[in-house]
């Protein structure tokens, strides 16, 4: 899967969004969509260290292109 940018703003800070941050938030069940910093930042990890468990927990990748 590609990445692609959206029309959209993160709900908390207001950053574009892209297919990732939509993909994670439907996940992880948000009502709003929420980019993966701000994600990242609620559970207390880095960026990297999210992505390693969306892999092993729900055995999603990254976008092609982050």
């Amino acid at each position: 899967m590609k990445l692609r940018w959206l029309d959209e703003e993160c709900g908390i800070c207001g950053q574009q969004l892209n297919s990732w941050d939509v993909r994670i938030s439907k996940t992880l069940a948000y009502k709003n969509r929420v980019c993966e910093k701000c994600i990242a930042e609620e559970y207390g990890m880095d960026v990297e260290a999210l992505r390693g468990r969306m892999e092993d927990y729900f055995g999603i990748r990254p976008c092609v292109g982050i």
